[in-house]
Parts: structure tokens; sequence; C-alpha cells
């Protein structure tokens, strides 16, 4: 079966027509609350910064489990120092999470310039390739999107991660609803 010019394996085609419902579902909640994040940006912001505190506590356990599985002392040390500063950033993610998201703000920001320039270049080096010029669009929106994080810290560190995690998650809704509708479509096949 073909869907856009691809073939669809069958493996892929049984599990997309299984959990098509699902998947739609999970895209509708993922906008919703996508759009909650935009309208209130502050919230999502100090909520992220919390929950990647949480999974950096986590994962420092996880680290410092593995630091004893390490083959010597000093490889044991670094391990273990690993572990511990990926704790202590994770509860101070946790605990302030308002400076978190300075800090965050500022990284996302040079991320995104960063990640622009690069995709530009990408575009430019590739260009009359297929899906140079979506690359470059892509670019520019990240490299916009970078300056206007950069000048407007600090200030933006209470809406940038919000309204990013927001436009993120409705991207990512809309997408799982594409393709909750190609499941849909392989299912109807299927039954006929």
């Amino acid at each position: 079966m073909e869907y856009g010019g691809a073939s669809l394996d069958p493996e892929v085609r049984e599990g997309l027509a299984r959990t098509w419902r699902s998947l739609r579902t999970i895209g509708i909640i993922a906008i919703v609350i996508g759009c909650f994040a935009i309208l209130l940006p502050e919230i999502f912001s100090l909520g992220t910064a919390i929950f990647i505190g949480c999974i950096l506590v986590v994962a420092s356990a996880f680290l410092a489990a593995a630091a004893f599985a390490a083959h010597g002392v000093g490889s044991f040390v670094v391990r273990m120092a690993w572990a511990v500063l990926t704790f202590v950033v994770g509860l101070w993610l946790i605990v302030e999470p308002h400076n978190g998201t300075l800090t965050l703000t500022l990284i996302l920001g040079i991320y995104f310039l960063l990640m622009g320039i690069m995709r530009v270049v990408v575009a430019f080096v590739g260009r009359g390739t297929p899906n140079a010029g979506w690359v470059g669009l892509s670019g520019i929106c990240g490299l916009i999107i970078g300056i206007l994080v950069l000048v407007k810290f600090p200030s933006s560190a209470d809406w940038a991660i919000g309204l990013l995690v927001g436009i993120d998650l409705i991207f990512a809704g809309w997408t799982l609803i594409s393709v909750s509708s190609v499941g849909k479509e392989v299912s109807a096949g299927a039954g006929s």
C-alpha cells in the first residue's frame, strides 16, 4: 500500500490501523495543552524548568548507579562527579525554577541562533536539491526566534520557554493527527 508516493511496511500499516484513534486523541490533547502554554507562557516556563529538574534528579540516580560499574577509581570518580553535578542542577531547577528559566532561556536563544545559522548554511550549500528551500526557511525562522529571545533577555525568560513549548506541542499534535488520518485510511482499506 502506498501513501504520498511511499510504500508502507505491513507492520507499520497494521500498527497505524490499530492505533490511529489513540494517535488522534493524543494529538488533540497536545494541541489543547499547546494552546494553554501559549496563553499562559509564564506558568509553562516555570513548569518546564521544574520538569527538566525532575528528569535530571532521576537521571542522576542512574548515573550514580552506573558509576559503580566503572572500571578503575578514576572512571568511578568522574562518573560520580557527573552524577552529583546532574543532581545539583536538577535540584536547583526544582527549587529555583525562575532562575532556572533564565538559564534555560539563554541556552534556548543561543541554540535557536546557532541552529538557524547551520540550517541556512546547509540550505545554501544544498541549493537546488529537494527541500533545500524548506531547510533554509526553517533556518531563517530559527534565526529570528533566537534573535528575539536574546534581544529581549532577561525579560524573555518569562514567556519564551512556555511559548516555544506551546508551539512545539501544537505542531506535534498536528503531526499526530496527520499520522492518525493515514492510519484511519489504512484501517478503512483493510476492512474493505
